[in-house]
């Protein structure tokens, strides 16, 4: 079995970012199935600046135990935002040859050539790209900036294609395409695919000029998690490529190799498989219509993102990370039924044991030989020596830890104060020389309050596979800020705390006038009771984004004090079963249940005026809705892609429905869902099922598969064939008698008990 058919078990658990909160080892399996090689990775120039011959050496060798066979070199000249140039080659341009840093082509042929990986080069990147490929001032700075791209791309060719002519294999075009809110609609799409296809084509002719079997890499991404500026719809992400990739003039083996987005935070394991599928779904669809091969690959990041109060490294503090074994290898699984090629950004950056802790390689080679992944939890710190010292000029708690432990390698440090997630450290990488192998074991606390506060901290370890400690913990008192331990002293660690939370320990809220709105909830939450006053003001507001990707949320108590769930308010909340809608709501805004797989039992309440679009789109365990008739607006996607939602009552009859607001779902390409029908008497709703081809449940007929008009024994037989798959139904939802949205042997045995009580 591989490791992806585990994950929908253990992703709450094991899907370990920086900052993770979770408390369960990453689990794993012994496999005679599994990733057998990387075949791409990336490098950057100031990685390698000061390798010699034996660095380099030593440095091919270890990609090519992971089965490197193509590399990809980026930055061979970089166009700043301030209008100088970044240049890694020596360039005869007269735009570039003033900033040329160092030749870091060189060497890299050279060795590349030696240990046989094809290398695909940069064509130079604008860094401050203009992406408003939809006006025409736009439009021409991307003119201009692929001309100076050809320009690039041509010098580097005849400077060095005849010199290495097999190693110098393809171009790499840089600029980093990302998922836009133009995607929206079919205008939007229409627009931004011409603009990426005039720009591409520029390139692509300037390629073919030079070498037409030289073929093409570029490495989009998606970011779902990115609201404001990103598409975070699959449907709409799947039409926008499929028409972008159909106009370009792509070649038989170009590639488009999408960053996994799983690094940088804009996307998880448990979302990635879906959006993989649609990248392939969009290449498969642009290749039939085009007749040529566009190849698709995966670039799986291995570095993890600080969140945004960390990202400025914080008292010199550096919290870029390496993603875990686990982590990697669970992604390239996942990625890997929909993928010509597995690529990685960046293996000879985050997994050299040259430049990181060499656990993590030793631990993925034993992967890629095995299947396995080890699963022993390293043990947590036991001695903690406190002391004052002087930092940024003035006093402050610093606390140095010792004892923690590890069959492989601890690689993370996870620091909770008072109950709550509160810092954390990781191994560094050694760049240029510079940086640390190992995890760092001293912390200060620039917060803590020297004479008058006490705190409780507890420290967590994260081992290089992702199997994760227990807790251990240490009180700081005004009194024992110096406690003279070390390294050798007997364990004074305590143990771990066990914490009697209220809801208001993981809420964060406004006070606006004389009403609160709750703004966000902790992400280790599991069970939320929201109170219906906070310091007697009443609650009336879930905030825009609140309890958004809290994927360990199971339950949630709304107060009746709440009119409005604002927009993504539970967005990606991929455990929410239960959610109780208040008698007073009014609004359920855009996108507010948008992607909640395990949501069941929702119950409008009979006041509530307004559902926006895609309020409810991707709540699949959803199996019944009513509609009161107090709602005047069913927004567009409303109920998309509700797996299990066969009925929709409609109480109203002038409630304005959206643009395919219900009973639509998307597999790769629209339609109405089996056996959906709609529950209602006459007005806006039995219009909007006539104009959708939707059945009325009044129209059906019990069992009447066949749609003859009459439930006989011809229907039965129909039905039969079916489920040994020698026919089709014609009257879907007839035939679900077990009202599970399903066809299955139980229909087929409720429809012989009704056959033989009618006779």
């Amino acid at each position: 079995m591989k490791l992806k058919k585990i994950i929908s078990a253990v992703m709450a658990a094991v899907c370990i970012a920086v900052g993770s909160t979770d408390s369960l080892s990453a689990v794993t399996e012994t496999s005679n199935e599994h990733i057998t090689k990387v075949s791409g990775t990336f490098i950057q120039p100031w990685l390698y600046a000061t390798y010699d011959e034996e660095r380099w050496d030593a440095e091919m060798q270890i990609m090519k135990e992971i089965g490197i066979e193509y590399l990809v070199m980026g930055d061979v000249a970089n166009h700043n935002t301030d209008g100088t140039w970044t240049v890694y080659y020596p360039s005869e341009l007269d735009y570039l040859k003033d900033y040329y840093v160092y030749d870091a082509m060189e060497n890299l042929l050279y060795y590349c050539e030696k240990y046989d990986i094809k290398l695909y080069l940069g064509m130079g990147l604008d860094c401050g790209w203009n992406s408003g490929i939809t006006t025409e001032e736009g439009r021409a700075a991307n003119r201009e900036y692929m001309t100076k791209c050809n320009e690039i791309t041509t010098e580097l060719y005849n400077k060095y294609k005849s010199r290495y002519p097999d190693t110098y294999y393809g171009f790499y075009f840089v600029t980093e395409l990302f998922n836009t809110y133009y995607m929206e609609t079919d205008d939007g799409i229409d627009a931004y695919a011409e603009g990426l296809d005039e720009m591409f084509t520029m390139v692509i002719d300037n390629c073919n000029t030079l070498a037409p079997d030289m073929p093409l890499l570029f490495s989009p991404y998606v970011n779902i998690f990115g609201y404001g500026y990103s598409c975070i719809n699959i449907d709409r992400f799947t039409e926008y490529w499929s028409e972008v990739l159909t106009r370009i003039p792509f070649r038989d083996g170009d590639m488009i190799c999408p960053q996994d987005s799983c690094g940088g935070g804009g996307n998880d394991i448990a979302h990635l498989g879906e959006w993989i599928e649609g990248y392939r779904n969009a290449v498969d669809r642009s290749n039939e219509a085009r007749g040529t091969k566009l190849l698709l690959g995966t670039n799986a990041e291995m570095f993890v993102s600080p969140d945004a109060s960390r990202m400025s490294n914080p008292h010199g503090v550096s919290y870029v990370g390496t993603k875990n074994v686990w982590d990697f290898a669970t992604r390239l699984e996942i990625a890997e039924p929909y993928v010509d090629s597995l690529y990685c950004f960046a293996y000879p950056h985050n997994y050299s044991p040259y430049n990181a802790m060499p656990e993590f390689h030793e631990n993925f080679t034993h992967y890629l030989e095995t299947g396995e992944i080890e699963t022993e939890s390293p043990a947590p710190p036991t001695v903690v020596k406190t002391e004052i010292v002087t930092a940024e000029n003035a006093p402050h708690l610093q606390l140095s830890f010792y004892g923690m432990t590890d069959n492989t390698a601890v690689a993370q440090t996870n620091i909770y104060k008072n109950g709550k997630l509160y810092d954390y450290l990781v191994a560094g990488v050694n760049i240029g020389g510079s940086g640390s192998n190992t995890t760092q074991n001293v912390w200060i606390d620039y917060e803590f309050d020297l004479e008058n506060e006490t705190a409780v901290y507890e420290f967590e370890c994260i081992d290089v596979c992702g199997n994760i400690s227990e807790k251990s913990s240490y009180t700081v008192t005004p009194d024992n800020t110096e406690n003279l331990a070390s390294e050798s002293s007997e364990p004074n660690m305590e143990e771990p705390v066990n914490w009697n939370k209220t809801a208001l320990d993981y809420l964060t809220y406004t006070v606006s006038g004389s009403s609160i709105r709750i703004t966000g909830c902790d992400k280790s939450a599991e069970e939320i009771v929201i109170p219906d006053t906070i310091d007697g003001i009443p609650v009336t507001v879930i905030d825009w984004y609140a309890f958004e990707n809290c994927n360990k949320l199971k339950s949630v108590t709304i107060p009746d004090t709440v009119t409005h769930i604002s927009r993504y308010a539970f967005a990606h909340c991929i455990s929410l079963e239960t959610v109780n809608m208040p008698k007073s709501l009014y609004a359920i805004e855009q996108y507010a249940f948008y992607d909640c797989p395990k949501l069941k039992g929702v119950s409008l309440p009979e006041n509530l005026v307004i559902i926006e679009q895609r309020a409810f789109c991707g709540c699949d365990s959803v199996t019944e809705v009513t509609i009161p008739a107090s709602c005047t607006t069913v927004g567009e996607y409303a109920f998309l892609d509700c797996d299990s939602l066969s009925e929709i009552t409609a109480q109203g009859t002038e409630t304005s429905f959206g643009y395919r607001s219900m009973g639509y779902e998307y597999d790769n390409g629209y339609g109405i869902k089996k056996g959906f029908h709609i529950d209602a008497s006459g007005g806006t709703a039995v219009d909007y099922a006539k104009e959708n081809g939707i059945r009325l449940k009044s129209d059906i007929i019990r069992g009447d598969i066949n749609a003859d008009g009459d439930f006989t024994v011809a229907d039965l037989v129909m039905l039969q064939n079916y489920l040994v798959r020698r026919g089709e139904v014609i009257d879907w939802s007839a035939g679900d008698l077990c009202k599970d949205s399903m066809l299955d042997v139980f229909d087929l045995c409720l429809m012989k008990c009704e056959l033989l009580k009618n006779n």
